[in-house]
């Protein structure tokens, strides 16, 4: 969990009808979540301080007060002190991610649903509008589901990781706008993924809650698996899985079909689609594997401030990356796009405003010392970030596996072109996103070397989610690149009428690790190629 908020509270009856109580809406990574009383979050307050002693560094918890009932001020007050407290929690994620935390969450979940059956099932659709029904407890979490339905298709328990379970609906709802494993003339359904569950929820339970509250909207929503794995020579690792190779295939398919990737050539996509036809997997894949369009996850357009403000853009996120697409002049087609990528994301974060939603920012490395913050206005803030995270934790796997391979972090690899460990007293320049004119046809990066040193840097407090990565310092700049010139003072909190950098002593609001914490070695540095990025 990256994101909590407790914006409401709510009088609820107790199960014997007998009393009413005052309760807290939780909403967890912009979901609700659960209603929870205040004793019931004290005791997990109580078992984590038993636990985690001095390490649980957060805001104080509010003490219990000499007179049970509150008036709403008091009780404003007590929840304010609540999303304090647990906003600090959420960026300990040694602490967040603990058994105890994410079965106390899970409790919550289960004791604000009330369900009356304990034995239940969950469809699991995958990208080509097929299922397959996992009988479970009502209790378990993400991962019991997810291992479940591994077993069901054959996917290797080692391969577990590289596929996540999304909430997700119909991108262009027709009709009713439900989901429905025969679409008639439509071979592959659309579909968009709204969020990433987590194991501190049962997916049984957030899918019927979000259907409850959507039901007078005509929205139905799903849960979809789709993959969490963003290079194409890491898929490559799962060929040798049937079950992986199936999902993967059926989410390339269906991306080729909804035209959310599109090979560079006519002949090659004439090719994809002989081999679905014949359903060659893993040809299909490989030939994938070459394009520069390919493992691209679409979400909802956008507004940014890049490369002017108000531009309307369309937002990908994959290949380590992240890719908007916009309207621009003299482009072929009339699209542009310009690729943000990770490894040259300083630090990223997550704006909730009171009414317009999220927005999502990030600190890009233009050129050598020179940071721009481009700015996403976006509800799906929370999923992009989850998904860079990803990005991020598949770059230290890679690195990690490598020096486990050299087995010394201090050797001079010679296959420089790939991997290596670095100076930090060696400098380049690193150039600007670079600017496609032709977004369908958009051609490889060059392959260069680019110098990044993860560096470990305590999370600011701030009235925003945060996440940190400072392992852009140093890199060759691209060849042809087009510089920015928007200015980071124009980015502004909305909700608090600031300038995001003045606002690094305020109050936290939300916290997010950093990608450099969770390395196991704080002083890890290396380089990673244009192939690699």
């Amino acid at each position: 969990m990256i994101h909590i908020s407790i914006p409401t509270t709510q009088t609820l009856v107790e199960m014997d009808g007998s009393r009413t109580y005052d309760a807290f809406d939780i909403y967890i990574n912009g979901a609700y979540h659960a209603s929870i009383r205040y004793s019931h979050l004290l005791k997990l307050h109580e078992k984590l301080r038993n636990h985690f002693g001095p390490k649980l560094k957060t805001s104080d918890f509010p003490s219990k007060k000499l007179f049970r009932t509150l008036d709403q001020k008091a009780l404003d007050e007590r929840r304010l002190a609540l999303a304090r407290y647990f906003q600090t929690m959420v960026q300990l994620q040694s602490i967040a991610q603990h058994f105890i935390t994410e079965n106390a969450f899970l409790n919550f979940q289960i004791e604000s649903f009330r369900p009356s059956s304990s034995n239940v099932s969950v469809d699991i659709f995958m990208a080509d509008g097929t299922k397959e029904t996992v009988r479970c407890n009502v209790e378990h979490p993400t991962e019991i589901i997810l291992k479940r339905f591994a077993d069901i298709i054959g996917l290797s328990i080692e391969n577990i990781g590289s596929f996540g379970l999304f909430v997700a609906k119909r991108r262009y709802a027709s009709d009713d706008g439900h989901f429905m494993s025969s679409l008639g003339s439509v071979k592959y359904p659309d579909t968009l993924s709204v969020r990433l569950l987590r194991n501190f929820e049962s997916p049984y339970l957030s899918i019927h809650m979000l259907n409850q509250k959507s039901a007078a909207t005509g929205v139905f929503y799903f849960i979809i698996i789709r993959k969490l794995i963003w290079d194409p020579k890491v898929e490559e690792e799962l060929m040798d899985d049937p079950g992986a190779v199936l999902l993967l295939y059926k989410q390339a398919a269906s991306d080729l079909y909804n035209g959310h990737f599109v090979p560079r050539q006519t002949e090659i996509k004439n090719r994809l689609l002989a081999l679905e036809e014949q359903g060659n997997c893993t040809q299909f894949l490989r030939l994938c594997h070459l394009e520069p369009n390919y493992s691209y996850e679409v979400l909802e357009p956008c507004s940014s401030n890049y490369p002017r403000p108000g531009t309307e853009c369309n937002l990908k996120i994959g290949r380590r990356r992240i890719l908007l697409e916009f309207k621009g002049e003299g482009a072929k087609d009339g699209i542009s796009s310009a690729e943000f990528r990770a490894t040259r994301i300083r630090v990223w974060r997550i704006s909730e405003q009171d009414n317009s939603g999220f927005t999502f920012l990030f600190e890009y490395l233009i050129s050598k010392g020179v940071f721009h913050w481009i700015t996403l206005y976006t509800n799906q803030a929370i999923l992009l970030s989850l998904l860079l995270q990803s990005i991020g934790f598949e770059i230290l796997k890679e690195h990690r596996s490598l020096m486990t391979t050299f087995g010394s972090v201090d050797y001079d690899y010679p296959t420089k072109d790939v991997f290596k460990i670095y100076s930090s007293q060696e400098e380049d320049s690193m150039g600007s996103p670079v600017i496609s004119r032709a977004v369908q046809y958009s051609t490889p990066m060059e392959n260069e070397v680019q110098r990044i040193s993860v560096q470990p840097k305590e999370v600011e407090r701030t009235k925003i989610i945060e996440n940190h990565d400072d392992s852009l310092t140093n890199g060759r700049s691209d060849n042809g690149s087009i510089h920015s010139n928007h200015h980071s003072n124009s980015i502004t909190d909305i909700k608090h009428s600031g300038s995001i950098a003045s606002d690094l002593d305020e109050s936290v609001l939300d916290a997010f690790t950093t990608i450099s914490k969770t390395l196991l070695f704080k002083s890890e540095g290396f380089e990673i190629t244009d192939d690699d990025l």
